[in-house]
């Protein structure tokens, strides 16, 4: 087989409109044709027959980018008055909706991580919104896993232990997101306040905690919630269950129960109903070490608490989450996207794309990850947490340029649904494969030609920074 047959067949998979989570029954579809390797010196593509990690990145990338079309989609619909008109007399949406699309410049760039071998592109508008943008979302939360999984590994070099604590609060499908968000914060905020709160503290040795949040939505309507990582002295008293169920109340520690009274408390001050035994939950370090290695990046390999070698990246994230709809019915904002998409029925999309609407609209300022004052100097991190736009810039910044794209080679990418494609190839035969590819798609005549022009691009690019 020849490259240009390659190339074509692969182009017809990477750009199908099938489903990429499917759905309740198929949640994946059949992989992607993977490029197994590239030859360097002549950009020949060769393909794999099995599954490998190459495979599950451009699977991963291909449901991110999917998805963050839906989401741009839907959130032209973000403001409820239309959307408002800047000084130029253009129209003003959601910045996800011109996210890693709209082009910076007249060329684009493939950047290569100078920390690892992962490619992304330069040269587009970003939202750095990580509640509404799979795309942005994914560098953002591996640098903050990162900086959790440093912590997590240092605790015991500082005779810290970990526990983490999970708070809900009962709901209904008549409650609003806005309204529950707002509650349920305004609760976890009391909760660390006051005497009793500086007392629960100094009995732990509680020095610090870092908090997550997470919306997800159900037959009883959106469940937001807390999950907190809580480094102190001496391990919290864990939740008794029994066969998974959580035990009597009157058979917990006393100090299990006293925390449960706090939370109930605070809930009830901040307008939320009573919540039972089960909307609190303590775990041990083993958990709370699988739960950070739940914000895995693509392909990574990483240990447990207990030792257990796991792989936790987007493409799992994604389709575990979904895979929890057959069962519970519950459904993270990724989940929502892809109902959009894949609804049986035009009410069922419709009313994914008000959910995920709604939610956009509710998360507005929300940080999803969140630490405690003065938790990061303890394990040498800038004291100051990073900005998801902050977060991004720093990529940019450490990675190397490997090649530019046109604004007419751009156009063709993004149409035909090539971005993953395209940094795939570029991490596995550099910016030849990238090259070979985009002459044979978007270029005639010699391809030495071609490529003379492809990499004096960098060069014009060197003096118009000068």
């Amino acid at each position: 087989m020849n490259e240009n047959t390659n190339l074509c067949k692969l182009q017809c998979n990477s750009s199908a409109d099938s489903g990429c989570l499917g759905n309740v029954t198929e949640l994946r579809t059949p992989p992607l044709k993977v490029i197994d390797s590239i030859d360097k010196a002549t950009g020949e593509i060769s393909f794999s027959s099995g599954e490998t990690q190459s495979e599950k990145i451009l699977d991963a990338r291909k449901i991110r980018y999917d998805l963050q079309s839906i989401s741009s989609n839907v959130l032209y619909g973000y403001h409820v008055k239309g959307a408002p008109v800047n000084s130029k007399g253009y129209e003003v949406h959601h910045r996800t909706c011109t996210c890693h699309v709209h082009r910076l410049d007249n060329k684009v760039s493939v950047l290569k991580s100078s920390n690892h071998n992962k490619t992304f592109f330069g040269g587009l508008m970003t939202c750095g919104n990580a509640r509404t943008c799979p795309v942005c979302a994914a560098p953002i939360n591996e640098r903050k896993a990162n900086e959790m999984r440093t912590a997590f590994n240092q605790r015991e070099a500082l005779g810290l232990k970990v526990s983490m604590l999970t708070f809900t609060a009962p709901h209904s499908a008549h409650d609003s997101i806005e309204d529950l968000t707002i509650k349920i914060s305004n609760s976890l905020s009391a909760f660390w306040r006051g005497a009793p709160a500086k007392r629960f503290k100094e009995k732990y040795g509680i020095v610090g905690h870092i908090r997550s949040f997470e919306v997800r939505y159900g037959s009883n309507g959106w469940h937001p919630h807390f999950h907190i990582l809580i480094f102190s002295k001496s391990e919290l008293p864990v939740t008794r269950k029994d066969n998974y169920s959580v035990m009597d109340k009157e058979l917990q520690d006393d100090s299990w129960q006293w925390i449960l009274s706090r939370w109930q408390s605070m809930c009830v001050k901040s307008g939320l109903n009573l919540p039972n035994e089960y909307g609190m939950d303590i775990q041990n370090a083993d958990h709370a070490g699988a739960y950070i290695t739940k914000f895995g990046s693509d392909g990574d390999i990483l240990e447990t608490a207990n030792g257990k070698k796991i792989t936790w990246d987007m493409a799992d994230e994604m389709t575990k989450g979904n895979a929890k709809v057959g069962a519970k019915g519950s459904l993270s904002p990724w989940d929502i996207l892809a109902q959009v998409r894949d609804g049986v029925t035009k009410e069922d999309k419709d009313k994914a794309k008000l959910l995920f609407l709604s939610y956009a609209r509710a998360m507005v300022g929300v940080s999803l990850v969140k630490w405690s004052r003065g938790l990061r100097s303890l394990f040498s991190l800038d004291e100051k947490e990073a900005t998801d736009e902050e977060i991004l810039s720093q990529q940019e910044d450490k990675a190397d340029v490997l090649c530019f794209i046109t604004a007419r080679e751009w156009k063709y990418i993004h149409f035909n649904k090539l971005r993953p494609l395209i940094l795939q190839l570029a991490e596995s035969g550099g910016r030849l494969a990238v090259a070979r590819f985009l002459h044979a798609k978007t270029s005639t005549g010699d391809f030495d030609v071609y490529y003379s022009e492809f990499i004096q691009r960098e060069n014009d690019h060197s003096e118009k920074d000068k």
